[in-house]
């Protein structure tokens, strides 16, 4: 019981790391699959189900950093800037609300620092629908690995 307990915990950590462009969720939701197989001698793992496992995870760690670099190749702006502005400039208002008030802080702020959003907003709302959508298909693959995990791994 304590061991599905701890690879449910390292398979939802995985798939909390799937929306992040930078660490390999399905990865460590495998990970979690070799750990539960090491500790119970792989008896419940079948060739079609690691097969399965591996297949996921190769669509969506590979298939999804080259899906990320042909969606946003031709944009402007770079996928950090896609990434970076909205988060910068909304925490830029929160910061001159606290300040200066609601009302004062967002005028405020939005004069010194929302000319430099307004040009490039369709570009980055553009990079960041496609890199969203990308991080979507990561997120369905790595919850179709857990459900795989669970249902016939998991007996």
């Amino acid at each position: 019981m304590w061991v599905e307990f701890l690879v449910t915990f390292i398979m939802m950590t995985g798939l909390f790391c799937t929306m992040s462009v930078k660490l390999s969720g399905t990865l460590i939701i495998l990970l979690g699959a070799v750990i539960y197989g090491l500790l119970t001698d792989f008896v419940t793992f079948t060739p079609e189900t690691i097969e399965l496992l591996i297949l996921l995870s190769l669509i969506s760690e590979l298939g999804g950093r080259i899906l990320r670099i042909y969606l946003t190749e031709n944009l402007p702006v770079s996928r950090d800037f896609s990434i970076n502005s909205p988060v910068c400039h909304f925490g830029g208002i929160l910061a001159s609300d606290a300040l200066f008030g609601s009302v004062l802080g967002f005028l405020l702020w939005e004069l010194v620092a929302g000319k430099t959003l307004l040009p490039h907003s369709d570009t980055v709302s553009q990079g960041l629908l496609r890199l969203i959508g990308v991080a979507v298909i990561r997120f369905v693959c790595g919850i179709t690995m857990i459900v795989i995990i669970h249902l016939y791994i998991f007996r």
